[in-house]
C-alpha cells in the first residue's frame, strides 16, 4: 500500500494547479499589453521618419525649381526628382506653395506631417511657414 502512496504523490508534485495556471496567463497578459503599447509608439516613430524624409526630399527639389525659375511650383511633373506624387502605403503626399509647406496625409488618418519648403521646419500641424 505504502508504494501506491508514494506513486500518487509523485503525479501530484508533477501537475500544476489552477492558480498557477491563471498568473502565469495574468503575467503573459500583462507583458503582451506592455508589449503592445511600446510597439504602437515604435511603429509611429518611424512612421514619422518616413514622412520627414520624403518631405524633405520634396521641399529640396521644390527649392531647386526656385532657384531655377523663380517661384514654386504644385505639378509633381515640374520638379527634377518626380513623375508624380510619391507612392507610400502610409502616406499621401502634396505640395501647398500657397502656404509654402509640402504635407504627408497618414492614410490611417491618425497624424499628418509638415515641412516648410524654406527653412525645413517641420511639425504635426501647419507650421506658420514664411
Amino acid at each position: 500500500i505504502m508504494s501506491m502512496f508514494n506513486r500518487r504523490v509523485e503525479k501530484v508534485l508533477y501537475a500544476f494547479t489552477l492558480i498557477e495556471l491563471i498568473l502565469v496567463t495574468v503575467c503573459i497578459t500583462i507583458l503582451a499589453t506592455i508589449a503592445m503599447i511600446r510597439y504602437g509608439a515604435v511603429l509611429e516613430k518611424a512612421r514619422s521618419a518616413e514622412a520627414y524624409a520624403v518631405l524633405a526630399e520634396i521641399a529640396g527639389s521644390e527649392n531647386s525649381y526656385y532657384v531655377e525659375y523663380g517661384g514654386y511650383t504644385s505639378t509633381w511633373t515640374d520638379l527634377d526628382r518626380y513623375d508624380a506624387a510619391p507612392i507610400s502605403s502610409n502616406f499621401t503626399f502634396s505640395i501647398d506653395t500657397g502656404h509654402r509647406y509640402v504635407k504627408a496625409a497618414h492614410s490611417v488618418g491618425t497624424v499628418d506631417y509638415y515641412m516648410c519648403i524654406e527653412g525645413g521646419a517641420k511639425g504635426t500641424s501647419d507650421p506658420g511657414c514664411p
